[in-house]
Formats: structure tokens, sequence, C-alpha cells
């Protein structure tokens, strides 16, 4: 009976040691997408920016005013959750 317990706890282990090598592989895989992802974003940016300046320009305003909402909106948000 003890060796059927054994089996399952050595049975557990390599599933969870299988289960951790694909979260590794998983986090690897969306870091090097994020990352192409990144550089595509910064290639079109500067194609944008050749052909059509006023169009970057505006791109980048509306992108600052929304980094700074979403900055001010974190800051009270955060504010709030203390008290």
């Amino acid at each position: 009976m003890e060796c059927l317990v054994q089996y399952l706890d050595d049975l557990e282990d390599l599933i969870f040691a299988v289960a951790l090598k694909a979260e590794r592989i998983r986090q690897v895989v969306r870091f090097f997408l994020f990352m192409l992802t990144a550089v595509a974003l910064q290639v079109l940016g500067v194609f944008v920016a050749l052909e059509n300046p006023p169009l970057a320009l505006a791109a980048v305003a509306l992108l600052l005013v929304g980094m700074l909402y979403r900055a001010a909106i974190g800051i009270s948000h955060e504010s709030f959750a203390t008290t």
C-alpha cells in the first residue's frame, strides 16, 4: 500500500515540475512577444513621423494626455485606498 502512495507522490511531483517549466516557458514567450510588439510599434511610429508629421504629433499628444490622465487617476485612487 505504501508503494502506491509513494508512486502517487512521485507522479504529483512530476506533474508539478512539468507545470513549473511550462509556466517559465510561457513567461519567456510572453516577454519576447511584448518586445516584438514594442519594436514594431516604434518602427511604425518612425514611418508615420516621416510620412505624415502632423498625424504623428497628434498621436503623441493623445498618448501623452492619456498617460497623464491615467497617472492622475492612479494617484488619487491609491490615496483613497489607504485611508
